[in-house]
Order: C-alpha cells, then sequence, then structure tokens
C-alpha cells in the first residue's frame, strides 16, 4: 500500500467504529455518519489546492476565527459556558476551527515571537469561554509549529519557559530559582539582552496571571476535577464519571455486553457516553478485543502521518508533522481521560467522539496533509 493511503483508510474505519458506537440511538448514527459525509465532501475539495495557496491566504481566515472566538463569547451558549452558535442542523464550536486555521496560519508566518503572539491570541479566547481542554490543543500546536520553524536553541528554551511557568507558579521559591535557572540558560547559550527580557517578561507575565485564572477563570468544577486527580480520597463524588468509565472497562469481557446488555451504557450510569465516554461505550458493547484494535487504529493515525512528513518539502514536514501531533494529543487526553490518569478534560477522540464541529476539523487536517502530500515539490 502507497504511504498517502494509510492515513485516508484509518480516518474512514474510525469514522465507521464511530457511527456504530453510536447505536442503538439511530438517531445520532445518522447524524455522525452525515457530519461525516459532510467531512469528506470537505477533504475532496481541499486537497484539490495547492498547500502553498491555503497557507499564502490564510490570514483573512485567521481573523475570521478570531472575530467568530469575540463573537461566541457574547452570542455564544454551551450551558453556563459560551462555546458554540447553534445553527440548527449542529452546533458550530469556532475553537474546533481555530485548531485547524491557527497554526496554519503559524506555519506561513514569519518570525518566532509573531508566531507564538498570534498563537497565543487565540489561546486566551478560548481559555476565557471557558474552555481549558480545547485551549490546551491551540497552545500544544503553537508551541509545536514554532519548534518546528525555530532556527536555534534559544528558542526552545524559550517555549520550555512558557510551558513550565504555570506548574512553578505556585510555589514562589521554584518560580524564582527557575528564573534564574532561564537567566543562565540564556547567559550559556550567549543570548542577547532582548532574548532574556523577552522570556523572563513571559513568564513572569505567566506567573502572576496563573493563580488568578486558576481562582477566577477556571469554573468550581474544573477546579475540583483537577484537585481529584492529586487527592482522590477527599474528591470521590468528582471522580464519579472516571469510577463508572472503569466499572464499564473491567465488567467489558473480552466481546463485550452486546448493544442491549451494556449496562453502564443503557442505564445512564455512563455519563456522556457518547461524547466523553466514547471509548468506554464501545469496549463496553464490543469487548476488549475491539478495543485493542480501536486503539491501534487511533495511533497508527497520527504515525502515518508522521510518514507521510518523511519529506524534502518544507510544506510536507510541517503541515503533515502538525496533522500527526494534533491526533496524537486529542487521541492520547482522551484515553488517559477515560482511564483515570487525567481529569476528565473534554477532548474529543479523533472520528470516535460525537458531534460535527471536531469531525469537520479532523477530516479538514486530514485534507491538508494531503494536499501538502499531493502538492510536494521533489528536490
Amino acid at each position: 500500500m502507497r504511504r498517502e493511503y494509510l492515513p485516508l483508510l484509518l480516518a474512514g474505519t474510525l469514522a465507521l467504529f464511530g457511527v456504530i458506537g453510536l447505536l442503538p440511538d439511530w438517531g445520532l448514527a445518522l447524524k455522525q455518519a452525515a457530519y461525516n459525509l459532510l467531512g469528506m465532501a470537505l477533504f475532496l475539495y481541499t486537497i484539490r489546492i495547492n498547500i502553498r495557496t491555503i497557507v499564502m491566504n490564510s490570514r483573512p481566515v485567521y481573523y475570521l476565527t478570531l472575530l467568530l472566538l469575540v463573537a461566541v463569547l457574547f452570542f455564544g451558549g454551551g450551558g453556563g459556558v459560551r462555546r458554540w452558535f447553534n445553527l440548527g442542523f449542529m452546533n458550530f464550536q469556532p475553537s474546533e476551527l481555530a485548531k485547524v486555521v491557527v497554526p496554519i496560519y503559524l506555519i506561513g508566518s514569519e518570525g518566532t515571537l509573531r508566531r507564538l503572539l498570534l498563537g497565543i491570541l487565540p489561546w486566551f479566547l478560548v481559555l476565557v469561554e471557558p474552555d481549558l481542554a480545547t485551549s490546551s490543543v491551540i497552545l500544544v500546536l503553537t508551541l509545536y509549529v514554532v519548534f518546528i520553524t525555530a532556527k536555534d536553541l534559544k528558542v526552545v528554551v524559550l517555549l520550555f519557559s512558557v510551558l513550565a511557568a504555570p506548574i512553578v507558579s505556585f510555589a514562589k521559591v521554584l518560580f524564582w530559582a527557575f528564573l534564574g535557572l532561564i537567566t543562565a540558560a540564556f547567559l550559556v547559550l550567549r543570548a542577547s539582552l532582548g532574548w532574556i527580557v523577552l522570556t523572563l517578561g513571559l513568564v513572569i507575565g505567566i506567573g502572576l496571571t496563573t493563580p488568578v485564572l486558576w481562582r477566577k477563570g477556571l469554573k468550581e468544577y474544573q477546579r475540583r476535577r483537577i484537585m481529584a486527580m492529586l487527592n482522590p480520597h477527599e474528591n470521590r463524588e468528582v471522580l464519579y464519571q472516571s469510577y463508572q468509565s472503569r466499572i464499564a472497562l473491567a465488567n467489558a469481557g473480552p466481546f463485550g455486553k452486546g448493544i442491549r446488555g451494556a449496562t453502564q451504557k443503557n442505564y445512564g450510569f455512563l455519563p456522556a457516553a457518547h461524547t466523553d465516554f466514547a471509548f468506554t461505550s464501545i469496549v463496553e458493547v464490543y469487548g476488549y478485543v475491539v478495543g485493542a484494535i480501536l486503539i491501534l487504529l487511533l495511533y497508527l493515525l497520527p504515525f502515518s502521518l508522521f510518514y507521510l512528513s518523511l519529506s524534502p518539502d518544507p510544506y510536507v514536514q510541517r503541515v503533515a508533522s502538525t496533522a500527526g501531533t494534533f491526533f496524537l494529543y486529542q487521541t492520547s487526553v482522551n484515553l488517559m481521560s477515560v482511564l483515570g490518569l487525567l481529569p476528565i478534560a473534554g477532548i474529543p477522540l479523533p472520528f470516535i467522539t460525537y458531534g460535527g464541529s471536531h469531525v469537520l476539523a479532523e477530516w479538514l487536517w486530514l485534507a491538508l496533509a494531503y494536499s501538502a502530500f499531493r502538492w510536494r515539490v521533489e528536490t
């Protein structure tokens, strides 16, 4: 099999699993099938356009995405939060569009600092919805694009500093020690004063805002989910979903309980069985064998895109590997949440979780990787 066919085959198989996993609810299953058909149509249209044309003309789409992210804060809905627009036939989340548009625009932008700032702005807008999980995807992809386009080690130090700053900001002694370590690293690299001031300014800014975001930016249930991972015995009620997920997985057996016999799913013990816990739902119904196959397919998809990125064309390298990072991050966070290794994040499992916005974003990422490969320039 030619390597460009493998990601498409994997995506189609996962999409089929996503539809079958919604049974016996034919209404949701047919909607999911329709979302995937729409995504495939978007895929077929997008691969006809040269990736260079897409990247070079991504600026207005980036600013349109920013406008939508601002608009959803005032006019959006989401049960106490502002995350989507109700289009009638589906709920449209601008943050899902941002997962694709922001990295593509950054790939075509110039300057390390400019890329970083252009990525931080939509990250912040999504964070204040509040949507910590989706904002983390945008941040990871932003840092990845900045990293692969960087030309010296100073950028690596800057990225590490930005990533570590929120963690060390809750302990004053550790935070000051971290600032000293950053300064020492830049002195060893013989960095200019501008690099040192820029990085320390970013770290101090993040350090000052992180505790504020923790207290006022996150909802109470989000803080409790994080604290429950650190101290589960005192936060058992917060871990109810995680416990029910593990019960469903533990009792699934090699070949599952069947569509009618899946008690956790059918009797409502497993909340959000078609969204956050779509993987658990499928395993309870179809068993460990299908679950193992599903995990294999989910991880083969990003690595098939990394393999596709092994090309001398820089556009193929950057777009395909960023697409692989997108799928790898979402898969890993979702599965770790289901297994109780991370707080319930709300990040969709690619092509499996029910929903229109994220399915379209996933097909679009696949299309962009294929466009890059199709229009590659061999040297």
